[in-house]
Formats: structure tokens, sequence, C-alpha cells
């Protein structure tokens, strides 16, 4: 009799050694009761659960000695930001303050929603009114202008390439 209680001991051991469990299997009972000392410790070995996770048929993370993971052999770094370049914009509106004193000058921009945008003025920009140059001591507050200046999205900071007057408010209504 205890041949055969170690054969199927040895049967249940290899089972629940290569993951094929029962859900009886999960409860740490004896198979078989016997009195005979050698039998005793084989089916306290087979009374052993198997892990928890064969037992419940879930999967696993494979561990990183695995063959079948690619691990990086090393950290891999981040692409290179491509420098910011500067943008041109086009903005209109009204004059709403000159600092000349500034350096280098600064307009203030408002347009009709009440935007304001200050825009610096260097000496290079182009300041012109019906086709003729002028000068940024002959624009006055209230003066429309439509002002092209380059963004610097690294800094935000505005600078002037071209502005173009047009008619004041104040100039027009006194025409008419």
């Amino acid at each position: 009799m205890s041949r055969g209680v170690s054969m199927i001991a040895v049967l249940g051991m290899s089972l629940m050694v290569s993951g094929v469990g029962f859900a009886a299997d999960q409860t740490a009972q004896p198979a078989v009761s016997t009195t005979d000392a050698s039998a005793a410790s084989t089916t306290a070995a087979v009374s052993t659960p198997a892990p928890a996770a064969a037992d419940q048929g879930s999967t696993s993370v494979p561990a990183a000695s695995d063959a079948n993971v690619a691990m990086p052999a090393a950290p891999v770094a981040p692409a290179a930001i491509p420098a910011l370049k500067p943008i041109i914009i086009t903005f209109s509106g009204e004059l709403a303050a000159v600092d000349a004193k500034a350096t280098p000058a600064t307009v203030t921009v408002q347009d009709r929603y009440g935007v304001r945008k200050e825009i610096s003025l260097p000496a290079e920009a182009k300041i012109s009114q019906g086709g003729a140059a002028k000068a940024a001591a002959d624009m006055k507050v209230g003066d429309k202008l439509t002002v092209e200046y380059t963004y610097d999205v690294a800094s935000g900071k505005r600078t002037a390439q071209t502005i173009t007057v047009g008619e004041s408010a104040s100039s027009k209504a006194a025409t008419q």
C-alpha cells in the first residue's frame, strides 16, 4: 500500500511543480492519511500548495533575467530640443504710449479689443507714413499703427522691424 501512495504522491508533486493544479490543490490538506513514517513524509511533500499565480491561472511578468526580455544596455538620452527661432508678427492698433528714454525706445500699441503690446524700437526699424520715411519723434499718441515685429519665443521680447503710420483718430475728426 505504501508503494501505491508514493506513486500517487510523486505524480501529484510533478503536476504541482509543472504548474498544473486544481482548485482543490489550494488547501494544504494531506492527500492520504497513513501511519507509515516514510509515507507520511511523502504525503507532506504532496500537500504543499503550488504557487498562487500558477493555481489561479494569472499571468506573471517575466523577470529581467529571462532570455526573451530585451533590456536596454544604457539609459536613452532624450532628443535635443531644437533652437527656437524668432517669428514675425503683424499687429495693428493705436499708439498708446512712447518711451523715448528707454534704450532702445519702446512703443505701446493697443488694438481695438484692448490688447496692449510693448514693442522695442531699435534704430534700424523703418517708420513710414504714406510711403515717406518718418522719425519716431513724429508719432503721436492716438496714431493708427501697423507694426511688423519679430517675437523671440525664448525670451518673449518684441522688436519692431517696420512701422506704418496711418491717420490718427484726432486728425481724422478734425478734417471732417
